[in-house]
């Protein structure tokens, strides 16, 4: 009897620890209109950047381009309202960076943005893509500024992030796990972050609230 006692109990705490997390999925999950965007915006994209270079005689680089992410209520007349506005690597919105054996492969991207009087307008930084999310209310919002703030999801082995309702914003846990050695600050181990989220997009607090090393890393 008093061994379904201490079971009831576990059971109890279980549930109560994870009652009222959803998961949050990645981008790629939502389409264009899971977003809110703000009054006056009518249409927001990013896109991705992609220069490789190969170690040789002659140095060799190559630039590809693909749209990241669309977000809008009604699609737009055109698809290339952005056409004439240059791409600038100084404006980045997020960059990484792979090496190999035969050279290395960077990638960066560009964030544009059409108002509802038809006027472009360059996203300079992260702070003006969330600048486009008002009120931040949508799992596909939170995912977006995850995003922003995060480079777990392009290095990690494993990956995964959750969230919760708190007051008039959210808390939003994210997890992620590599054995690969190399130059990111969160490597060989797993680890969970905690972030608390206002309607404004802006995250007020962030803090590590587990980590693991592992004993072995790297190698094939």
């Amino acid at each position: 009897m008093k061994y379904i006692k201490v079971l009831c109990i576990i059971v109890l705490l279980t549930f109560t620890a994870n009652a009222g997390w959803k998961p949050l999925k990645s981008l790629e999950h939502y389409g264009p209109k899971a977003f809110t965007l703000k009054k006056g915006v009518a249409y927001v994209e990013l896109r991705k950047y992609s220069e490789s270079t190969e170690y040789a005689e002659k140095v060799m680089v190559s630039k590809k381009t693909s749209v990241a992410l669309r977000i809008y209520q009604s699609t737009p007349r055109k698809m290339n309202v952005f056409s004439r506005i240059p791409l600038k690597k100084r404006y980045a919105i997020k960059k990484g960076e792979y090496v190999g054996l035969g050279g290395f492969s960077s990638w960066y991207y560009n964030g544009f943005m059409l108002d509802s009087k038809r006027k472009t307008w360059r996203l300079e930084n992260t702070a003006d893509v969330i600048d486009m999310l008002y009120p931040v209310d949508t799992p596909a919002d939170l995912s977006l500024v995850l995003w922003l703030h995060s480079d777990a999801r392009e290095n990690a082995e494993k990956y995964s992030a959750k969230y919760r309702k708190s007051g008039s914003g959210y808390i939003v846990r994210e997890y992620h796990s590599s054995h690969a050695y190399s130059s990111w600050k969160y490597e060989c181990g797993e680890y969970v972050f905690e972030y608390k989220i206002n309607a404004s997009g802006k995250i007020t607090q962030r803090k590590l609230i587990k980590k693991r090393k592992f004993k072995e890393c790297g190698g094939e």
